[in-house]
């Protein structure tokens, strides 16, 4: 596995007024009586001690061992739970008024961005290092690095050919990115330059599958992760020499494409191969590939001719632009699909979580993540908790679901030395549970509280956050 070289410093989003109160302590924590689950194995260990100076752990054990640093906040823990912060190893963010205390009050403390505006992410930063900001640790690629015609031409940037593909890398890492994100219209051969040059600077690269480099050719060109499970449908399905034939030129007219996209989902779904799937997930772990499937993004577009997803509550949190696009988006994907269309789709989905549970068990690393800012329906913060129940339905254990986005997360990110467990040294992240997540993965939206760098936000600071992102949402 090549981890991350670079961990970029929290990033943090302007407090409500009322967690800007006494509620919002930064001086040292005694955290008594709580059950710790440290997300490394290790069975839970009731009644502990957990004490935080600055913005680490400083001890961890049983009572009678451990000292509270001197003039320690103390907050009773008999009876609940504690974890480390998560991570959302799949985002992207446009603005922190909203989504940052969606992600703090939903203890995500850590995200992984895959794509957005580098000059805002980087002044985010620098708000940080300034204490004006809260929110979780950030990890950037900065924009998509796209081939002609972009998707989202206003978050990308475009080269023309393989060596403007190389110049861009160098560029980026100047810029203080931390990974690159290559994208949809890329050439292969653009894409292998892009490729070989993260690997001249040390940089990993990520993303999505440009036309004509499947996911074999990516995990061989060491791409660190797959998102969305893309070209591992396709790949095992029997059908694959024929998908290949389809997707050999692009589609000259809308019609086309329709017709094209429903030739594509047959093909997939009626030839879904498990014994193909086992050959790919063993390259993926011979390659140290790690695979990030975002299952909640997976499920909307099957699931949108479904009432329950345009009245989802948690819509309260969306600002209204947003809210008024992603349900125009919804009725025309309605009104210009076939039936044959929303049923392959559910099919598809099914295959998704079958690909999901086969990868886990033939020992494919795997990542929890949302696309929060990508797809329509997906809510920050509340939908990673959707994302870690999907991944125990897909096979997962509840302990093997949290570590995907704690222990795991710091592994892919090279940072295991800094966080992703409650332990002494480790980052003072933690997420405080009224009910055992190993029990039910549902238990981790049970949220008491949250630490986020030794700062303590208990239940009523956390609901002035999300009460301060719903009112930012309906202006």
């Amino acid at each position: 596995m090549k981890p991350f070289a670079v961990l970029c410093m929290a990033c943090f989003v302007p407090l409500a007024a009322a967690a800007q109160s006494k509620q919002f302590s930064s001086k040292p924590l005694e955290i008594t009586g709580v059950t710790v689950i440290d997300t490394t194995g290790a069975p839970a260990r009731p009644d502990q001690t957990v004490a935080v100076e600055g913005d680490r752990i400083s001890q961890v054990g049983d009572a009678k061992k451990v000292h509270a640093p001197k003039g320690a906040q103390v907050v009773n823990a008999r009876g609940l739970y504690v974890i480390p912060g998560l991570w959302d190893m799949h985002v992207h963010v446009w603005e922190t008024d909203r989504t940052f205390p969606l992600f703090i009050a939903n203890g995500v403390l850590g995200v992984r961005n895959m794509g957005g505006h580098l000059d805002d992410l980087k002044r985010w930063r620098s708000q940080v290092i300034n204490g004006e900001l809260l929110g979780p640790r950030l990890v950037i690629s900065g924009p998509l690095v796209d081939g002609l015609n972009p998707a989202h031409p206003d978050s990308s940037v475009v080269i023309h050919d393989p060596a403007e593909g190389r110049a861009i890398v160098d560029s980026l890492k100047q810029s203080g990115v931390d990974f690159i994100k290559v994208f949809d219209n890329l050439t292969p051969e653009e894409y292998y330059a892009i490729a070989e040059e993260s690997k001249n600077v040390g940089l990993p690269f990520a993303g999505h599958l440009p036309r004509g480099v499947w996911a074999s050719d990516a995990s061989t060109a060491g791409q660190l992760s797959i998102e969305h499970l893309l070209g591992s449908l396709e790949e095992s399905s029997r059908n694959f020499d024929q998908i290949v034939h389809l997707n050999d030129s692009p589609p000259a007219s809308p019609a086309e494409k329709a017709a094209r996209a429903l030739a594509l989902l047959r093909l997939e779904v009626d030839g879904f191969d498990p014994e193909r799937l086992k050959i790919l997930g063993e390259l993926f772990v011979k390659n140290g590939t790690w695979q990030v499937p975002t299952l909640v993004a997976r499920k909307i577009v099957p699931f949108l001719n479904d009432d329950a997803i345009a009245k989802n509550p948690l819509l309260v949190y969306i600002g209204a632009k947003d809210r008024k696009e992603w349900n125009e988006l919804r009725d025309r994907l309605m009104k210009d699909n076939p039936p044959e269309y929303w049923t392959l789709r559910k099919a598809a989905y099914q295959e998704e979580l079958a690909i999901t549970r086969g990868y886990h068990r033939d020992g494919v690393s795997m990542l929890g993540g949302t696309d929060a800012g990508g797809p329509p329906f997906v809510i920050p913060g509340f939908d990673l908790h959707n994302e870690l129940a999907a991944l125990v339905t897909a096979g997962f254990t509840p302990l093997e679901a949290l570590q995907s986005v704690t222990l795991d997360a710091a592994q892919f990110l090279g940072r295991a030395d800094d966080f992703g467990t409650v332990a002494n040294g480790k980052a003072a992240d933690l997420v405080l549970l009224d009910a055992n997540p190993l029990d039910d993965i549902h238990n981790t939206q049970k949220i008491r509280a949250v630490i986020v760098q030794g700062k303590y936000l208990d239940r009523t600071a956390l609901d002035a956050l999300l009460a301060h992102a719903k009112e930012s949402a309906s202006h």
